[in-house]
């Protein structure tokens, strides 16, 4: 931990490139619901996916789930399904629209946005399941984010670019050029001013929106004489002030958006980290791994809670659903996990 540190900071404080101050509070935060992570457990499994699954994203308005596919299509379940009320199966509503493997999903308002291996990305109007526009994006794009207000885009790939994309039109916003390999994850602030990226060049980058400047960067340690290990989930604390990072090396760092220091590494999981998402509360971090595992953590200590054990495959995708009472997982074993996080 005492390496990464040093690599860290190291990074950041070249040049004065510091993260910015966390963003101011909002308004009141709505109330979060109780949850028991110590008591977490499997509640439901749906099967059957066209292939391993890439990722997953939500819809608290809609109530909707949707799993990426290997197999190229989007696959989602409604709120029945999502809460076990009724067995869900992997099915009942397909979305088919790219030539190739499904690699991402993000989700803003009525509008699912995917992405794939074909170097497109796709806009659907949901609930209807409506294939609204599709977009050119110019290399294989590896991942989505869309900012809280729904109006933009970001997209990152294989071309190591960060694009930004009106969602409203489909037209090209801007390009942040700085990576120097595939770009594998990106993330909005909870306020929508700032994005971070994470690269296979085991760089974080946090960019200004609205100015499409870099304002802070850090680097993973690089041990010996072999590439800094990539950078494959990226996930804001809700108030903005901590950044999560999962490494290919099995590590998650949290980084202080205020002064870019490194607060903690989190060790545990036996194999790359592949994806990482914040409770609305704040105060719980889950994540998941090539290690088949998804596991609880406290960010303010990194003590972990519980390690989570179902999937016979690399979990992929994360993300909490039913307002944050359940986590969703999904893998290469071609499942959906939803664990119930509130006592029995």
């Amino acid at each position: 931990m005492h390496r990464a540190c040093l690599c860290l900071l190291a990074v950041l404080g070249a040049a004065g490139l510091l993260l910015p101050a966390a963003p101011a509070q909002q308004s009141a935060a709505p109330s979060v619901a109780a949850v028991a992570p110590n008591l977490a457990r499997l509640d439901q499994t749906i099967d059957g996916l066209d292939g391993p699954g890439f990722g997953l994203a939500y819809s608290e308005e809609g109530g909707v789930l949707a799993a990426a596919c290997e197999g190229g299509t989007i696959q989602y379940w409604h709120r029945g399904e999502v809460l076990g009320i009724r067995q869900g199966s992997g099915t009942p509503n397909v979305l088919e629209g790219h030539r190739g493997p499904v690699t991402a999903l993000a989700w803003g308002g009525t509008v699912l946005a995917s992405a794939g291996a074909d170097e497109r990305i796709i806009l659907w109007s949901m609930p209807a399941g409506k294939l609204s526009r599709k977009v050119a994006a110019g290399a294989a794009v590896r991942a989505l984010a869309m900012s809280p207000d729904a109006k933009t885009l970001a997209s990152g790939g294989d071309d190591s670019d960060v694009r930004l994309w009106e969602v409203a039109s489909g037209k090209p916003r801007g390009k942040l050029a700085g990576h120097t390999d595939w770009v594998l994850c990106l993330a909005f602030s909870a306020d929508g001013k700032f994005l971070a990226s994470g690269s296979q060049d085991g760089t974080m980058r946090l960019w200004d929106v609205a100015s499409g400047k870099q304002q802070g960067q850090a680097a993973l340690p690089k041990p010996s004489e072999d590439p800094a290990p990539a950078i494959l989930a990226v996930a804001f604390s809700p108030d903005g002030k901590q950044l999560a990072l999962g490494a290919a090396d099995g590590q998650i760092h949290l980084i202080n958006t205020a002064d870019g220091k490194l607060l903690r590494s989190l060790t545990g999981h036996g194999s790359s980290v592949t994806t990482v998402a914040f409770h609305a509360g704040g105060a719980l971090l889950a994540s998941g791994s090539k290690d088949r595992t998804v596991r609880l953590w406290t960010p303010a200590n990194g003590q972990l809670i519980k390690a989570l054990e179902g999937h016979d495959a690399w979990v992929q995708g994360l993300t909490f659903v039913v307002g944050g009472t359940r986590l969703a997982s999904v893998g290469a074993d071609r499942t959906v996990r939803l664990w119930a996080l509130t006592p029995p």
